[in-house]
């Protein structure tokens, strides 16, 4: 039994006719009333109570209110893009885990641009009730025009193999070439086909879309409480009859579509009074531009071969069926900031500013109005002795009054202007500090309150009044994540099992292929602890200060090596991604990696060939100890030869010096005993010659 053969298109047209009528008359009530009051009060526009010649002001509360509470909204989900995370299932499951985050956060943040999608969210659920988003995967495909020319018969065949590609234009032309025969081996003239002409190449650029819906086009039963019990919803669009015929639905039926123009007041009024233009006034002549309203609708039936209820989703206008499947979920998700219990529509920070908006442009008109009456009195005159009435009309600056009078202050006089009480400026700082007080937003988390920062004040003191202050703030963060960014992850996820290939995805600064195939099912996911990036730079620092202190010393007996390099890694990478410090494996090896392994076991054996050499150092040394002590004793023992011989030298020359004074004393003693005999000699021969004689 298939329930969408045996449902009967009339019976399901009207079905989903009464649930569209009941879901937009519940939206269109006091809910359509307050979005409109919303997006008004945001632009700052008049409020209705305005009088002519009075001021004109408009206080702009809840503009102030969104854009603070968006912006820190929008800082907490961004600063840190792993806000979601999956779990590891297992001890080897941790770097799938960390795959299947990193390619969820690819898909939702590069390709959709997440940011924006996010800023979107946040602000219609700030302003309009609800944000809601719609995830789906979208057959996308794109012809790119190619020419060709100059093909032979076997390529011209690969390319009409090619199932993308669609043969525009073909041309042939018959070619003499030269070849050689086979048999005898000699170059002949042969005929031969070339192909030339234009093809269209498909190219498929099918991905995972989520898209943003505007509040007042989303359809709910008025008894769902959430997204998951709602057994009615639906979305309203504008398409072009062009678009339809491209997604090859037949062009008889929708050719009966039309727009809906009862349904003006959507809600949308006050999203478009910024500039006064409605989608609905444009006009297109062209058939195939024309737009036509068309219904995208999830509803609950009972299949009674199975015994229980399914979701049927049906694409249609109010009057025309276009398709109709069996789905297992609807694919939308919605944030509101201030969710009601058992209510699908919660309350917008708008809805608690309404009051205190005019009230504040009403103390302030009167403010102003007083300013202005007292800079342009209002006069008493006696006009028959003003010789010119239009001067006191037009009460020009500088102007002259001329009067026919001796005592012109009786002529003319100021009239009396009241005093502006001071409680009017207290009131004003009264609604200032209660609107602080709704919104969970203060002046001093604005940068708005220049009386904190003084020398009393510590910044550590500062940051906890901010913090303190920011609480409201932070439950509505810790919402958007656990209930709306935490299950739009999930459904990534499985459209990326389901219908995704492999990808290069970009994980610890290296380029990575991940399919989403061999990740498996994935239930498990977490929220960052740390949202704002206040919080997480102090885990960052307590972090790096517990790494500090179980290093200080890791021969820690009560550590117990608990604490070793994967657990360091794991500690210090957090850290890096707290303080949005990208692709720490620049910096950080991964103990499990093999590049790591690899550089373990190079240290591992340069630190043995260190011991090694210490070893025959210390070896060497020992030898060297032993062989310095023998030198030194042969050295003592040198010297003291070396000083022996100079003692025997010394006595030697001693000696050596005596014999040579005592041997030249003697040959003195010689010599003058010769001389003596050769002057006796001398003396003899002359007594006997009788004449002086010389000898020698």
């Amino acid at each position: 039994m298939n329930i969408v053969s045996d449902i009967n298109d009339d019976e399901l047209l009207a079905s989903l006719e009464n649930n569209i009528d009941s879901a937009d008359s519940y939206a269109e009530s006091e809910i359509g009333h307050q979005r409109d009051k919303g997006h008004r009060y945001y632009y700052g526009q008049p409020l209705g109570n305005e009088r002519a010649g009075r001021s004109q002001h408009v206080s702009m509360d809840v503009f102030d209110g969104v854009e603070s509470i968006k912006a820190m909204l929008l800082e907490c989900m961004t600063a840190d893009r792993n806000v979601c995370r999956f779990d590891p299932q297992t001890a080897e499951d941790f770097m799938p885990a960390k795959m299947a985050t990193a390619l969820t956060n690819y898909i939702f943040y590069r390709e959709n641009n997440g940011t924006k999608i996010l800023h979107d969210v946040i602000h219609d659920a700030l302003i309009a009730k609800t944000g809601i988003v719609k995830r789906y995967y979208k057959n996308l495909y794109e012809y790119e025009e190619e020419t060709f020319e100059g093909l032979d018969e076997p390529s011209f065949n690969m390319l009409m193999q090619d199932t993308d590609v669609t043969i525009l234009e073909i041309a042939e032309e018959a070619q003499a070439v030269q070849a050689q025969d086979a048999q005898t081996g000699q170059m002949i003239e042969s005929s031969q086909v070339m192909y030339s002409g234009e093809i269209a190449r498909k190219i498929d650029k099918s991905k995972i879309c989520i898209e943003t819906i505007p509040p007042e086009d989303f359809l709910v039963s008025p008894r769902a409480t959430d997204e998951n019990d709602a057994d009615f919803c639906s979305h309203r669009t504008s398409r072009t009859r062009g678009e339809l015929l491209s997604e090859g639905f037949d062009p008889e039926i929708v050719a009966k579509l039309n727009e809906d123009h009862d349904l003006f007041e959507d809600g949308g009024l006050g999203r478009d009074s910024v500039d006064g233009f409605r989608k609905d006034d444009h006009y297109d002549a062209d058939n195939d531009r024309q737009h036509v309203t068309i219904y995208e609708s999830y509803i609950k039936k009972y299949r009674d071969d199975l015994k229980k209820c399914v979701y049927l989703k049906v694409l249609h206008s109010r009057n025309v069926l276009l398709d109709k499947e069996i789905v297992s979920e609807k694919p939308f998700r919605y944030f509101t900031p201030f969710p009601l219990p058992h209510r699908f529509h919660g309350m917008s920070l708008a809805d608690v500013l309404f009051d205190i908006q005019k009230t504040q442009s009403s103390l302030k008109r009167g403010v102003v109005d007083h300013t202005f009456m007292t800079n342009t009195s209002r006069f008493i005159a006696n006009l028959s002795l003003v010789k010119n009435p239009r001067d006191l009309l037009d009460n020009r600056v500088g102007a002259v009054i001329d009067v026919n009078s001796p005592n012109p202050e009786n002529v003319v006089r100021p009239l009396p202007m009241p005093n502006l009480s001071g409680t009017v400026f207290q009131a004003i700082e009264n609604l200032e500090v209660e609107k602080e007080s709704r919104s969970g937003v203060s002046r001093m988390a604005r940068g708005m309150d220049s009386t904190v920062v003084s020398k009393q004040n510590s910044s550590d003191l500062i940051t906890q009044f901010m913090n303190a202050s920011n609480r409201r703030i932070m439950v509505m963060a810790r919402n958007l994540a656990e209930n709306f960014l935490k299950p739009l992850m999930h459904d990534i996820y499985k459209l990326a099992v389901e219908y995704e290939g492999e990808k290069a995805i970009q994980l610890d600064g290296q380029f990575v292929p991940v399919n989403p195939q061999f990740l498996g099912d994935r239930t498990e996911m977490s929220v960052a602890v740390a949202l704002t990036p206040d919080e997480q730079a102090q885990e960052a620092q307590m972090l790096l200060s517990l790494d500090q202190q179980f290093t200080m010393n890791p021969q820690d007996p009560n550590l117990g090596g608990m604490y070793g390099a994967s657990q360091r890694h794991a500690m210090l990478s957090r850290a890096f991604e707290l303080l949005n410090i990208k692709s720490s494996d620049m910096y950080l090896f991964n103990p499990n990696s093999p590049e790591f392994q690899q550089q373990q076991q190079q240290m591992q054996q340069q630190q043995e060939e260190a011991a090694a050499k210490q070893s025959e150092v210390e070896k060497f040394n020992a030898g060297m100890t032993a062989r310095q002590v023998a030198v030194l004793e042969g050295q003592l023992e040198l010297d003291a030869m070396k000083e022996q011989n100079k003692m025997i030298i010394a006595m030697e020359n001693m000696t050596h010096e005596h014999e040579i004074g005592e041997a030249k004393l003697m040959l003195d003693t010689e010599k003058q005993t010769h001389q003596m005999e050769i002057d006796e000699a001398e003396l003899a021969l002359e007594a006997a010659q009788k004449r002086n004689v010389s000898i020698g």
